[in-house]
């Protein structure tokens, strides 16, 4: 049993260990966070799959959702108020999956 303990703990240990993405400066001077269009974005414990070309968002298990209109994802970058909102809409849209059906 205490075998499973460790292993439990080791792998949450291990997930919690993900790479943040790029922080860079704006030309307006703000903190921005760069999209990984290759995969997961992550920052601040939180990672979605950000597709600013369809500008579509997914949290891990849920379904994938539009980006809120008020984001401007063409430049690649966004801010962490821009990330927290597409985390809320990621995660509201609940479900598993791909929403593609």
């Amino acid at each position: 049993m205490n075998k499973w303990v460790y292993l439990g703990v080791l792998s949450l240990l291990a997930a919690c260990d993900v790479p943040q993405a790029p922080v860079v400066t704006g030309a307006d001077g703000q903190a921005r966070i760069q999209i990984n269009t290759s995969g997961l974005t992550c920052y601040n414990t939180r990672c979605l799959d950000i597709n600013p070309t369809a500008r579509s968002v997914r949290s891990v298990g849920n379904r994938t959702t539009r980006i809120p209109g008020n984001i401007d994802v063409s430049t690649g970058t966004v801010t962490p108020a821009e990330f927290e909102q597409m985390g809320v809409a990621a995660s509201l849209a609940g479900g598993v999956g791909s929403g593609n059906r």
